[in-house]
């Protein structure tokens, strides 16, 4: 492996003895590929930009795989450009956050400095537009929202960003937006150096704020500019005002013309789309979102109510009071009109509450129950559930189910006169997130029940939570066995099947149908609560075959990771105790998992529980190509959302009338189905409505047909509504195919 030269072609005046004479072109970055650079070995080239180039290489001390940005040589000699690169990695190596990419290390050798970073992906944002076309808004949505969390750490540690862009935004394997490239990053309090000062207009056209564009200062409301003008290019492929011309033009867009609007180019978005899009570039850095956490907590309302319902409209008032007085600048009124009609909207308000109280209409206030969370209008719901991190796609489709049930039956005239709405808030599928949401649920918002919490180790926190405060547990999206107490927690509803039902049925279609050894079957395990779990229901059908506990190889990997190389390396290690293996995982880690396995060339047979989500690893699948997910089994504890079952025909019914947005799927209409259940039970309680008249009629179901298969049956001895087990199968090219478990 040949070295890099002590001076590099590129740097003008220096010519070394192994090199073509100053006469011939100088070398190109991709020249650099085969070389070594100090213990990296570089072995690609990643991308070039206007502070440097960036390549892939090895680092053979730790084993691993680096990006490695090199400050090209031409512009090495200008002190004023080698700054502000070491300020870039200075700036990047003081922030420790999930979304930014990490800096290893910082160094010069031999006249080239360089700095060694985390290798993120394969590609950003700009690059997955440019094969792909723009992001579905659900993904643009969560891009953003998850590039904001990475602003926040930039923020907090004084740091503006000054080039939030797509080409910018990295995704990691599990599915985690990282922020790059600091190459204009500038401390909040510096203000003078000849790097960052005013009259110097640094950014990238397409994506730069107003004050940026008048090389002004910026600061992190620029960012959040930036980032606005990025969500409308992952909405719709292109930046705000990339029509208006040339860069000058586009800046001048910036400046003067009015705030773009996605819906212009594709009218199939959501009104949410827009709406944060008016605030997040607003002319005037005064009337955008103030800060990170504020525009992350506004793109997660886009994700749980896309076209902006009347439910949406009754957000608290601590949230309503930071909304823009006007969505457009050109609209704005003065401070002092807008004052006089902030007063009369106040007057019209106070009138209408009187009115409403002391009338005889059609629709009376329903005085009869004194519960919280219940009033004579409304039955207040809550979810503390996965809207970001590994398991995203499963709260965001449990909610939409939820939402599309609850949608439905307030159509219909509500609950005897209520209607139901439900609170979202966000744990990431972290159980200390959980905890506080949990805490905000009961005691700040005072809802009435917890529905459709998503996770095994989140339901560890949430559920005594509820059961100690005797508040309704329903339908959480778990098979976990604690929850399934004999006899039953009196709060603690379950829908679906358990996870010793599902590795049931997948261990008894293996052995049985497909005669795999009872002993060459093993398990790929989350190390939590959830993969234990799920090993114990391996366990315990495999018991049944005569095969002790003990026996069982068991291999897995960290919650919210996608570590699994030492999963595969057991795995292949064993490859004569292996021919069959049950997954109790998520999406991004089964599918790395998989492909690891398959690619060090053992045959096996692979299974997954319903946790996973059918749909969400066919998408991981389908990313790396579709080829590796072909015959991986996933149970499911519905039936297929695409079959003409009367129940399934009336789900998708729903979504599309009340979320037209959404997709059909198994995560979807189990939502759909624990909401009817839900409904059921409320509508049977009666008027005076409080958890145990809920408790007590939930207990009472005892033949509900929802046209989905299994009735529905509750008692005071029996609170899980089905044990029925589905089976799909994934295909060669990305499908979700139904696959009958017990032929």
């Amino acid at each position: 492996m040949r070295r890099l030269p002590r001076a590099h072609p590129r740097y003008p005046g220096r010519v070394p003895t192994d090199t073509p004479p100053p006469s011939q072109p100088p070398a190109g970055p991709g020249d650099l590929v085969g070389r070594t650079l100090g213990k990296y070995e570089i072995t690609g080239l990643l991308g070039t930009g206007g502070m440097g180039v960036v390549y892939r290489a090895h680092d053979a001390s730790l084993d691993r795989d680096v990006a490695i940005k090199i400050l090209p040589a031409e512009m090495a000699d200008d002190d004023a450009i080698r700054e502000r690169f070491l300020v870039e990695a200075k700036a990047a190596a003081r922030l420790n956050h999930p979304n930014v990419v990490a800096i290893h290390e910082i160094d010069e050798i031999e006249q080239t400095v360089f700095i060694v970073m985390e290798l993120v992906g394969d590609s950003n944002a700009a690059e997955h537009m440019g094969d792909h076309g723009p992001y579905d808004f659900r993904e643009a949505t969560r891009i953003a929202a998850e590039a904001c969390k990475g602003m926040a750490a930039a923020h907090t540690a004084g740091l503006v960003h000054r080039d939030i862009k797509p080409a910018n935004l990295l995704k990691n394997n599990d599915g985690t937006i990282k922020i790059a490239d600091f190459g204009l990053a500038k401390g909040a309090s510096q203000k003078t150096t000849g790097l960052t000062q005013e009259g110097t207009a640094l950014g990238t056209p397409s994506y730069m704020s107003p004050e940026q564009c008048e090389a002004k200062e910026a600061d992190r409301r620029s960012d959040i500019y930036s980032l606005g003008a990025t969500y409308y290019a992952l909405l719709v492929g292109e930046g705000p005002y990339d029509k208006a011309g040339g860069p000058l033009q586009v800046m001048y867009a910036h400046c003067k013309d009015e705030v773009a609007d996605p819906r212009d180019t594709n009218p199939e978005l959501p009104a949410a789309c827009s709406t944060f899009i008016r605030r997040a570039m607003a002319k005037d850095p005064a009337d955008r979102f103030q800060d990170a956490q504020e525009t992350r907590e506004h793109l997660e309302r886009v994700l749980l109510d896309p076209n902006e319902s009347a439910e949406a409209r009754k957000a608290p008032a601590e949230a309503l009071a930071k909304e823009p007085a006007s969505a457009s600048p050109k609209n704005a009124l003065p401070l002092s009109r807008r004052t006089g009609f902030l007063v009369a909207g106040a007057l019209v308000l106070i009138i209408g509450a009187a009115l409403a109280l002391f009338s005889d209409g059609d629709a009376p206030l329903n005085p009869g129950s004194t519960d919280q969370g219940v009033t004579g209008s409304t039955i207040l719901l809550g979810t503390s559930t996965a809207y970001s991190g590994a398991s995203r796609d499963l709260g965001q489709h449990m909610v939409e189910g939820l939402r599309a049930a609850f949608a439905e039956a307030n159509d219909a005239g509500g609950i005897h006169g209520r209607r139901i709405e439900l609170v979202v808030l966000d744990d990431g599928y972290e159980p200390e997130r959980t905890r506080a949401n949990m805490e905000a649920l009961l005691e700040d918002r005072k809802v009435f029940a917890i529905v459709g919490n998503v996770g095994t180790p989140t339901a560890r926190v949430a559920a005594p939570r509820a059961v100690k405060q005797r508040r309704l547990f329903f339908a959480p999206f778990t098979g976990a066995r604690f929850l399934r107490a004999e006899p039953p927690e009196r709060y603690i509803f379950n829908v679906r099947a358990s996870y010793h039902d599902e590795t049931r049925a997948l261990v008894r279609y293996w052995i049985e149908h497909a005669k795999v050894p009872a002993d060459k079957i093993a398990v790929f395990a989350q190390e939590d609560a959830f993969g234990d779990d799920g090993f114990q229901g391996v366990a315990r059908a495999l018991r049944a075959y005569g095969v002790d506990d003990e026996r069982i190889l068991r291999v897995g990997y960290k919650r919210n990771t996608v570590q699994v190389d030492n999963a595969i390396a057991k795995i292949v290690a064993a490859r004569e105790r292996v021919e069959a293996v049950v997954m109790v995982s998520t999406a991004g880690a089964t599918a790395a998992f998989v492909r690891g396995v398959k690619r060090a060339g053992l045959v096996a047979r692979f299974g997954a529980v319903s946790f996973v989500g059918a749909g969400s690893l066919a998408e991981r699948f389908r990313e790396m190509g579709g080829r590796f997910g072909e015959g991986v089994i996933v149970t499911e504890v519905v039936p297929d959302p695409m079959s003409s079952a009367t129940g399934v025909l009336r789900y998708r019914e729903a979504l599309s009338s009340h979320l037209p947005q959404a997709s059909p799927g198994n995560v979807s209409l189990e939502g759909y189905v624990a909401g009817r259940i839900l409904v059921e039970g409320l509508e049977r309680a009666g008027p005076a409505l409080d958890t145990e008249t809920l408790v007590d009629a939930l207990e009472g179901i005892r033949d509900l047909d929802l046209g989905i298969g299994p009735v529905i049956r509750f008692g005071p001895s029996d609170h899980e509504a089905s044990e029925r087990v589905w089976g799909t199968v994934l295909g060669a090219d990305g499908t979700v195919k139904p696959l009958e478990l017990d032929p």
